[in-house]
């Protein structure tokens, strides 16, 4: 590769929010592929693109709000709450169709009221999500103990309707990474080709701004805390068709990694700039580590602290880039 063609590439991720992502992706990807012996396997390269599907169901909303400039913490308890209601209602004999629709409805409502909250009591979204997190993990325990006596729930394998929802083909492929590309791409399109599109960076560029251009700022707000929470519950509802049963700890401490993946793709922590293509390089480095210290047999306690090295790594980077983009403003 010439020389200037080594400068336009620098250019362009240097350009782009995903740009970081895109070097990451490509280091871990060698990295691992020279340190671990089956890590180009098929059966690892699936394990990984199954993990990234359920975790970029949730991460498409989160990436919407934060780039509004706005938080949810309480994605993981939704999820886990959502997972096990809808096995609740579907063992109780209501359709699974109807316990779909009904969980979903639910989720959808609480991220309403939350970013009500948030704009009309101009409460932080973090306080506001914080609580919410911490409630819904309590009440996803409490159906725990109530309803089911502290025990695992069922989840109906032969029920047709969840069997579409994880239909495994015969390559052992699972179909729910269809389904996250399809949620990709709508959640790109709406960002990148709509006006409500062009209002959620506004809104997170420059709310003032946004306001007095007439942008229903709050609105915007209000409507992405309720896509954020019906993709939480969805990925719920994917995740939980994976296995026999569930409990009450699905989604615990999904939120922080979500994050993590939002910010290490290039969306700025104070909004107004960032990328769902970015995102799934987020999510791409995220499994790629997930997986490949599992082939090298690092322990679950390390892969925390190497995801939180990384996500400090990331700050780091994010808020340098903030900094050099507003110190260009101010010129």
């Amino acid at each position: 590769m010439s020389k200037s063609a080594l400068v336009r590439l620098k250019e362009f991720l240097a350009n782009r929010p995903e740009g970081g992502a895109i070097v990451g992706v490509v280091a871990l990807f060698v990295f691992f592929s020279l340190g671990t012996e089956h890590f180009l396997a098929v059966k690892s390269f699936r394990s990984m693109l199954t993990l990234a599907a359920y975790w970029g169901i949730a991460a498409g909303g989160v990436t919407l709000l934060m780039i509004s400039g706005e938080f949810d913490l309480s994605v993981g308890s939704m999820l886990g709450l959502s997972a096990m209601g809808v096995a609740i209602m579907v063992n109780a004999g209501l359709p699974s169709p109807i316990a779909v629709v009904m969980m979903l409805i639910v989720c959808v409502a609480i991220g309403l009221l939350q970013g009500l909250a948030v704009v009309k009591l101009g409460i932080p979204s973090f306080i506001i999500t914080l609580g919410g997190m911490l409630l819904f993990r309590a009440i996803t325990y409490l159906i725990h103990l109530v309803v089911v006596q502290g025990d695992y729930v069922r989840v109906p394998q032969d029920d047709a309707f969840y069997q579409i929802l994880s239909y495994r083909f015969e390559s052992g492929f699972n179909i729910t990474p269809l389904w996250f590309l399809g949620i990709t791409v709508i959640l790109y399109l709406i960002l990148h080709r709509t006006h409500f599109g062009n209002w959620i960076f506004a809104t997170g560029g420059n709310k003032l701004a946004a306001i007095q251009s007439g942008v229903p700022v709050n609105r915007v707000k209000v409507i992405l805390f309720g896509l954020t929470a019906g993709l939480a519950c969805l990925a719920g509802i994917f995740e939980m068709t994976r296995f026999p049963s569930v409990g009450p700890q699905g989604g615990k401490l999904l939120e922080l990694y979500l994050i993590a993946m939002v910010v290490m793709g290039g969306t700025r922590l104070i909004g107004g700039y960032g990328s769902v293509v970015g995102t799934v390089f987020g999510l791409a480095m995220m499994a790629m580590m997930k997986n490949g210290l599992s082939l090298m047999g690092v322990s679950a306690y390390w892969y925390n602290a190497v995801v939180g090295i990384i996500i400090l790594i990331a700050v780091i980077v994010n808020v340098n880039s903030q900094r050099r983009a507003l110190g260009v403003r101010h010129e």
